[in-house]
């Protein structure tokens, strides 16, 4: 089992589970059952103000938020928090964390420049009070091949030998597209254009992430209100949800933002527009629970951003509170072992 800890510093503050051990139904929709709850408003390690970004690495949760704070968080509690703020972000702040395999086969800090229309990569041993590793960075504002605007999210699948073979970034701003490269940073292809069509379009694709249970790319459509499947050469396969069905039905989905995957098949998928985490199968679509209700009490969520699972836990970012969120993961949503 792999969960925060009380002795996390800087402000991380671990709140008594509630009773009880399984959520409610989809269609008995109730506060999370939560097993933690970390951070509060503020500018100090541990504290948040608006997190929009989550990602998990081998022993540490990331989180970006509003003032383009990037911190490393220590599930073990043996380290305090520390983090360091992006070089640039009076025009706006990152909307995505990614970790994944770097140039090396080390995991790398993948952070898309959202408002920069760029990517920056880093190394993740950070030092308190020096400045992060920048390993690369790609991109820039425009609309051509391996230009961005507003850059969302990054999606790294990595080849048996665990080094990046391709590189995937999700941008919404005209864009709505996703952008492929090769692991030297070459544009290779996109797909995707603006639309609300039931083709290959996007309206703000915010999160992706790959699936290799089915060998697809999973991407967050996220004012459509659906998710999408594609193959890693940018097919569509399905849609679940669309414009029409948006709703907070089984099913249906508000504003799609966050999304992780277990790796067997089905996502996690949080809603900004419904307050909640949905559990979804993604070959036939069928919502297998939802997790929270709209609100700022105890397993309430009020615009959550992002999820990720870590084992057997899921943690999400209740970001109109200031707050990360983690309660018990559906038994086919747990992870056998941490990324």
């Amino acid at each position: 089992m792999r969960a925060f800890l009380p002795s996390l510093a800087g402000g991380l503050a671990l709140v008594a589970s509630l009773a009880g051990c399984d959520q409610r139904s989809a269609r008995d929709a109730a506060p999370i059952i939560v097993r933690a709850t970390f951070g509060r408003t503020g500018l100090s390690p541990g504290q948040f103000v608006y997190p929009r970004a989550i990602d998990a690495g081998a022993e540490s949760i990331w989180v970006i938020d509003k003032t383009a704070r990037v911190q490393r968080l220590d599930m073990k509690g043996e380290r305090a928090p520390v983090g360091f703020a992006m070089p640039e972000s009076a025009l706006g702040k990152p909307t995505g964390v990614t970790i994944a395999a770097g140039p090396d086969g080390q995991e790398a800090l993948y952070v898309p420049d959202t408002h920069y229309h760029r990517i920056m990569i880093y190394d993740p041993e950070l030092v308190r009070g020096e400045e992060p590793r920048l390993i690369a960075s790609f991109g820039e504002f425009g609309e051509g091949p391996g230009q961005f605007i507003y850059p969302t999210d990054v999606c790294v699948v990595v080849g048996s030998a665990g080094l990046p073979e391709r590189i995937y970034v999700s941008e919404y701003g005209g864009n709505d597209r996703v952008s492929v490269f090769d692991a030297e940073y070459r544009f290779l292809f996109a797909f995707g254009t603006q639309g609300t069509s039931e083709g290959a379009t996007f309206d703000r694709p915010q999160s992706i992430e790959y699936e290799a249970s089915l060998g697809e790319l999973i991407v967050t459509d996220a004012c459509n209100h659906r998710v999408g499947r594609f193959t890693l050469d940018g097919e569509l396969v399905a849609w679940i949800g669309s414009p029409d069905s948006a709703g907070d039905a089984p099913g249906a989905f508000a504003y799609p933002y966050g999304l992780d995957l277990p790796g067997n098949g089905t996502a996690v998928v949080s809603e900004f527009g419904n307050g909640r985490v949905q559990h979804i199968d993604l070959e036939t679509g069928e919502s297998l629970g939802v997790y929270g209700v709209p609100g700022r009490g105890a397993g309430e969520l009020m615009s959550p951003w992002g999820v990720v699972i870590v084992g057997d836990t899921v943690y999400v970012l209740d970001s109109g509170s200031d707050r990360v969120v983690s309660f018990d993961a559906p038994r086919r949503a747990r992870q056998v072992a941490a990324p």
